[in-house]
């Protein structure tokens, strides 16, 4: 019996210690988000903070702690009260605890998918782009540094939080920005409204989405009838069909081809040889038939002609004309080669881009656009234009971060260290060197290098 109370009693704590610890979570997480809120209510009256909504009402407990909206646009913040230090590394994040005396890391990865998921989730059901902020309000939140974006997420220390969303770039008129809080508090209701109201739009969610569903299904071609019973016929039929083209196929090249070879060369050989007289069949006649010519008597000896030199004209270089848009000619092996970073294609309102993440505009790295039109439409490009060369400049990169620029006009020269290349087309370059890392020389040759490959 003193073991089984005993076992009981180890039971209860184990029970009574993971309550604790949920409890402990669950208060600090509120304690984060009444720090963030508090923050929020800082930003200026163009701003709609929206607290504690709902993802999926009706469907899901998942909730929202802040939906900012205002004139940079709208963004999800998702506030963490963590122990320790936050820090990034390698394009990671972790949490930094000492335990027991030992420093313990935890890779929040997941926290940055999660996050990432949501807004993800916001944007298609309201229609508009979302950003996702996940906001440190631990204790150490200061020690993480200026706001960073890690694997698509922007991580904000709390004390951060309003300067960085007021330095965003204006998207929304105020217009616009009341109809988006609107649309928002109607799709992402609040966590105290009233719970049958929220079963409600979960159903009608849900009938919805089966409706599209059933609209799919219906578009689709049905299968035609004892289509089972033809699948053997029409198998055969299609295997004879492709063996008589096959036989086709190797009479041609047997039969055909030799002949029409034979008479290419042959044309070929008569107009490398302009001055060859035409060659013609004369009937046999004997020699002793044909009479001697006699050479003039003027007393004079006839110059004798020098022999014409054969010319042989040389084959002109055909260059493949270049499409309105053909920025892919750097393809993403080489781009990615002289990034030193692996690259993904981005999609852009104008030119071509390649970023880190597929469809993620905020991470292109670099940002090209090719021109054929022969017209110079910007100053840079009269500059490349009137002293034939290449032209650097400061341009801005995702974020509004400073990146370096290039340009360089039609037929202008591209030096490289082996050699020089023409300009196929007005050529301009944008590589982001905050995101890369990089010094604005390192950023001028890495243009540089990809503008060579862009037009060789």
């Amino acid at each position: 019996m003193a073991v089984g109370g005993g076992s009981a009693e180890r039971k209860a704590e184990e029970l009574g210690a993971s309550a604790d610890s949920a409890a402990g979570a669950w208060a600090a997480g509120a304690e984060g988000e009444r720090r963030v809120a508090a923050e929020l209510s800082n930003l200026r009256e163009a701003w709609t903070v929206l607290h504690d909504r709902l993802l999926r009402p009706g469907q899901s407990e998942a909730n929202l702690d802040h939906v900012v909206i205002g004139p940079g646009g709208m963004f999800l913040v998702d506030a963490k009260n963590r122990a320790g230090r936050v820090m990034e590394w390698e394009g990671g994040l972790f949490q930094h605890t000492v335990q027991a005396g030992d420093r313990v890391s935890l890779n929040l990865a997941a926290e940055l998918k999660k996050v990432h998921g949501m807004a993800a989730y916001m944007a298609v059901e309201s229609g508009r782009p979302v950003t996702p902020v996940l906001c440190l309000a631990g204790a150490h939140e200061a020690e993480f540094g200026e706001p960073k974006m890690v694997q698509g997420v922007w991580v904000v220390p709390v004390s951060k939080l309003v300067g960085w969303l007021s330095a965003r770039p204006s998207v929304l008129d105020r217009e616009t920005a009341g109809l988006v809080v609107t649309r928002a508090m109607t799709d992402f209701p609040s966590t105290t409204t009233d719970p049958q109201l929220l079963a409600a739009m979960g159903k009608a969610a849900v009938r919805q989405k089966r409706v599209k569903q059933a609209t799919r299904r219906q578009r689709r071609p049905s299968a035609p009838r004892g289509r089972a019973r033809r699948s053997f016929a029409g198998r055969l039929m299609r295997a004879i069909v492709g063996l008589a083209m096959m036989l086709a196929s190797l009479w041609f090249l047997v039969t055909v081809m030799p002949v029409l070879l034979t008479a290419l060369f042959t044309s070929l050989a008569d107009v490398g040889e302009p001055n060859a007289a035409p060659t013609t069949v004369a009937p046999s006649i004997k020699p002793s038939s044909v009479p001697k010519a006699k050479p003039p008597t003027t007393g004079k000896a006839s110059p004798t002609k020098a022999p014409v030199p054969k010319v042989t004209p040389k084959p002109t270089r055909v260059v493949p004309a270049l499409a309105p848009t053909d920025c892919a000619r750097a393809t993403r092996a080489e781009t990615a080669k002289v990034l030193g970073r692996k690259v993904q294609p981005v999609a852009v309102s104008a030119g071509y881009a390649w970023g880190t993440r597929l469809d993620d505009p905020s991470t292109v790295l670099v940002t090209i656009r090719m021109s054929l039109s022969g017209s110079v439409y910007e100053s840079k490009f009269q500059t490349s234009e009137k002293q034939r060369r290449v032209v650097y400049g400061t341009a801005y990169g995702p974020g509004y971060r400073p990146a370096t620029a290039l340009w360089v006009a039609t037929g202008q020269p591209i030096s490289t260290g082996r050699g020089h290349v023409k300009a196929l087309a007005d050529t301009h370059i944008v590589v982001s060197t905050t995101e890369l890392g990089l010094t604005d020389d390192q950023g001028r040759r890495k243009a540089l290098a990809i503008a060579a490959a862009l037009n060789n």
